[in-house]
């Protein structure tokens, strides 16, 4: 088994590709059909309707096509997820990492010891997080079915273990930047808080849970960042 590595941006290690490596530009480009077709069954049906004959099919390409670059399923599901990791990575979350930290440039964080101005930093905030948060929802939900799936087959997988952890770090990271701009005195305990709540709603959004809708969850987020921010001027 051939392997390469694929170095997302920001993330503390790199994610492993396992199967066959594409030696032609062509050949690159049949492989991440392949991978994406697989994604697709993923979010439709689960990992275990992952099977070679159903992704060729999915992807329009010949049976042998996916078992010349993935002789062992696991390889293939492994790599899918390596793929969605780099593409969220990508796509999702860096876009919404880059919003933010324009908002937060805004501001000095001795402003916060002005409550108006403390006030108008949390709004903006809470405004573009549950923005986002909806955005993703109803958008985007493709994206967070299959950061469910990956984050529960890598409870099952170890290979997955590091390239999920990687994927958590490079965003918790980004929450932990943000935490140290808005000068909190725990930016690594504040971002957990953060991150592990904006997952949750995220989670609970995905099955519908009917004590939420968008005022809820603002009222949620607001309150975190109302929880962290104002931390700092304690």
């Amino acid at each position: 088994m051939t392997m390469t590595t694929m170095q997302v941006e920001h993330m503390s290690s790199p994610i492993q590709y396992q199967g066959r490596k594409a030696r032609r530009s062509g050949s690159e480009k049949r492989r991440q059909t392949i991978l994406e077709a697989a994604l697709r069954i993923i979010v439709r049906e689960g990992v275990r309707a992952v099977r070679h004959r159903a992704v060729a099919r999915e992807a329009d390409v010949p049976l042998s096509a996916t078992t010349y670059y993935f002789k062992d399923i696991s390889d293939l599901i492994a790599d899918t997820f390596s793929l969605f990791a780099e593409q969220a990575m990508k796509e999702v979350i860096e876009p919404f990492r880059d919003q933010a930290f324009q908002l937060l440039d805004q501001f000095d964080a001795g402003d916060l010891g002005d409550a108006a101005q403390r006030d108008r930093v949390i709004d903006s905030l809470a405004d573009m997080t549950t923005a986002f948060i909806f955005r993703e929802v109803r958008e985007q939900r493709e994206h967070l079915l299959a950061e469910q799936a990956f984050f529960q087959e890598a409870m099952l997988d170890e290979r997955l273990r590091e390239a999920a952890g990687a994927y958590i770090q490079a965003q918790r990271s980004a929450v932990v930047r943000a935490c140290e701009k808005l000068a909190t005195p725990e930016p690594e305990l504040d971002a957990e808080l953060m991150f592990a709540g904006i997952l949750n709603l995220e989670g609970r959004l995905l099955v519908e849970d009917p004590l939420l809708d968008e005022a809820a969850v603002r009222a949620r987020v607001r309150h975190m960042l109302d929880m962290v921010v104002g931390k700092a001027q304690q």
